[in-house]
């Protein structure tokens, strides 16, 4: 199968409503060569502003490249709820009933925890087809934020009281329909070179246990199940069949 070719906003220049953090680089790269061409840090030559730029557009020609990666806006939430709901639970495919129930309780929960402006240390990352509309075909949360202590919510059933491990990979999800074309790679070595970008050394995630695809992709990737102790143990306690992963960036 042909890989699509992959440019990668970074997010530190491209930000939802515009704000523009220090900048980084740019990348166009194949997607059968994201893992070599992600270790490079090298900025292009070019320093891009933010400010002088149209954060839903690339900064080369879409025709150039089939898939971009860059930070969320808000107004694709909805779009990203359904992904998530398509990605995690295609069980519900067929429910005209709890589907659309689950697709809103997902949109809640991002709109509850959207990186808003000031929030240089949480990030939403979406892979756009730059050739089908912009179309949004995948998604990943990566939360570099030091956890405070929460206050369990009655009414919301993703409530939890039990802090989680950061910086946090979370919600990879990629459109069935373009599966293994280098997406998922690229969203997750995206996400760890912004963790880096943070200051981060190392990188968590859960995954559950049945997920054997997933457990490939982070082993394959440099991703280690860990021992859970302390803060770790208790959110696992609260996940049913979750495994932690964890991976030092280099």
């Amino acid at each position: 199968m042909r890989m699509g070719k992959v440019t990668i906003l970074s997010a530190s220049f491209f930000f939802p409503y515009g704000r523009p953090i220090p900048a980084n680089c740019l990348k166009s790269i194949n997607a059968d060569t994201i893992t070599a061409a992600s270790a490079a840090t090298t900025p292009t030559s070019e320093i891009i502003d933010a400010e002088k730029h149209d954060i839903e557009s690339p900064s080369t020609s879409p025709f150039e490249n089939e898939y971009t990666i860059r930070a969320a806006l808000y107004s694709e939430l909805p779009m990203i709820a359904s992904l998530v709901t398509a990605g995690f639970h295609p069980e519900l495919d067929s429910n005209p009933i709890m589907r659309p129930i689950r697709v809103l309780l997902e949109l809640d929960r991002l709109q509850n925890n959207f990186p808003y402006q000031g929030d240089d240390r949480h990030l939403y990352l979406v892979c756009e087809a730059t050739k089908e509309d912009k179309k949004v075909v995948g998604f990943c949360d990566v939360d570099a934020r030091v956890p405070v202590k929460k206050k369990e919510n009655q009414f919301s059933p993703f409530s939890s009281t039990v802090n989680r491990p950061h910086p946090y990979f979370s919600d990879l999800t990629v459109d069935p329909n373009y599966r293994r074309k280098g997406i998922a790679s690229a969203l997750v070595e995206e996400g760890e070179r912004c963790a880096k970008y943070m200051n981060c050394r190392e990188m968590y995630l859960g995954v559950a246990g049945t997920n054997t695809a997933a457990l490939n992709l982070y082993s394959n990737m440099g991703y280690e199940i860990i021992v859970p102790t302390g803060d770790i143990l208790e959110f696992l306690k609260q996940q049913k069949g979750v495994r932690m992963l964890r991976r030092t960036l280099n």
